[in-house]
C-alpha cells in the first residue's frame, strides 16, 4: 500500500483566485496570524495549496506591498545586486534590501523578478538585428541568400 493510500482526498482549486477567495483569505490570515503552520490550515479552508496561497497573500494581498511602478533608483539598485554574484537572481533579498526604509510600503519579489525578467527579454530583443528578427520570423532564406 502506497503511503498517499492513508491521506483523505481533498479536492483542490486551481487557477484564477475571486474577488471572494481573496477576501476570505485576507480575513483568515487576520485570523490565524502568528499561528504556526498557519499556510496549511488557511489553504485547507479555501481548498487551495498552502504555497498558492501564502504566495498570492505575499506578493498580492498584503496591505504593506507598495503596488506603484519602481522608481529609477530602485531600478539601478536591483541593476547593481544583480550583478553582485552574492544576489544573483535571489529576489527575496534584493526585494527586502531596496525595501528597507522605505515610507510607501515594500517591494515583493515578483516586483523585482518581473522588472529584471523584462529588462533582460528588451536588451536580448533590441540587441538583434532587424533583418535578423525578420529572417527568423519569415524564414525567408531564399530572398537573404
Amino acid at each position: 500500500m502506497s503511503s498517499h493510500g492513508n491521506k483523505k482526498s481533498v479536492e483542490k482549486s486551481f487557477g484564477v483566485y475571486t474577488e471572494e477567495d481573496d477576501a476570505l483569505l485576507i480575513e483568515l490570515y487576520k485570523q490565524y496570524f502568528g499561528e504556526m503552520n498557519k499556510w496549511k490550515v488557511i489553504a485547507a479552508k479555501l481548498s487551495r495549496n498552502h504555497k498558492s496561497a501564502r504566495e498570492r497573500y505575499v506578493n498580492h494581498l498584503d496591505p504593506t506591498i507598495d503596488h506603484s511602478d519602481l522608481t529609477i533608483k530602485e531600478k539601478h539598485e536591483i541593476d547593481e545586486l544583480q550583478t553582485n554574484p552574492k544576489y544573483f537572481k535571489k529576489w527575496a533579498e534584493i526585494a527586502k534590501k531596496i525595501s528597507v526604509n522605505r515610507e510607501q510600503g515594500r517591494r515583493t519579489e515578483l516586483q523585482v523578478k518581473n522588472y529584471w525578467n523584462s529588462k533582460f527579454r528588451s536588451q536580448r530583443r533590441s540587441k538583434k538585428k532587424s533583418y535578423e528578427r525578420i529572417h527568423n520570423i519569415m524564414k525567408i532564406d531564399y530572398i537573404v541568400n
